[in-house]
């Protein structure tokens, strides 16, 4: 279970314990000195650029390997738990969302889920825990914090990602440096055509089995975050 909270990014989190509240302080894995804004709706300029039409994540699990200078912002430095995340969803137009919802397989709302992954030692990722589905249609256009009833712990060396099971308006293409890099579950060869994002492109869902993260995507950021607290 996860309770959604409309709000800006908090540098401490008030978690009940036996029904009194305790606040702690957390680590925002993702965090940056500059943040760039989602891609969508697109703008109604005839003459737009085509790097400002509305992009989102689709059916897919994805990571940030690169963000404002930064290498690998949601590896976990310390082991914890995770206690929160949240995510900045623009609101893409009508137009757009049933795009959304029926290009990908009719794959309906937006979701997003955080996914814990473990590189193993010839490549590919394993699956290691993740927290419940939010349907986040009721976000849109905003920056939802999401509570976590059951916090998810972490070791060091884990990678913190985020799932979609359909599709999720969260992906910064205009205003993104060229050195932000963002790695997704699809298979090598199958990164940049339509058939491939729409009909082949699957999220990793099933905890304990492995995944290869084929595709890499420069210029690009997803606007993810994941609150850490640190053990002891």
């Amino acid at each position: 279970m996860a309770v959604v909270f409309a709000t800006s990014l908090l540098a401490g989190l008030a978690l009940a314990d036996r029904g009194a509240a305790a606040k702690v302080k957390a680590t925002v894995l993702g965090q940056t000195a500059t943040t760039p804004r989602p891609t969508c709706p697109t703008p109604q300029a005839p003459d737009a650029a085509a790097e400002k039409s509305c992009q989102a994540m689709g059916r897919v699990t994805g990571f940030q390997i690169s963000a404002d200078g930064t290498r690998n912002p949601f590896k976990v430095r310390r082991p914890g738990t995770i206690v929160a995340w949240s995510v900045d969803v623009s609101r893409p137009s009508k137009e757009e969302q049933d795009f959304f919802e029926t290009a990908l397989s009719k794959s309906g709302p937006p979701t997003a889920r955080l996914s814990v992954l473990k590189r193993k030692e010839d490549g590919p990722y394993k699956l290691v825990k993740q927290s419940p589905v939010v349907q986040m249609h009721s976000s849109l256009g905003s920056r939802p914090v999401v509570t976590l009833a059951d916090p998810l712990r972490v070791r060091k060396g884990m990678i913190v990602a985020l799932t979609t099971t359909s599709w999720l308006s969260n992906l910064a293409d205009f205003g993104a440096s060229d050195s932000d890099v963002w790695r997704a579950s699809r298979e090598e060869g199958q990164c940049t055509q339509e058939e491939d994002l729409l009909n082949r492109s699957r999220p990793q869902q099933k905890v304990g089995g492995t995944r290869s993260y084929g595709c890499t995507y420069e210029g690009a950021r997803l606007l993810y975050w994941a609150y850490l607290v640190p053990k002891g």
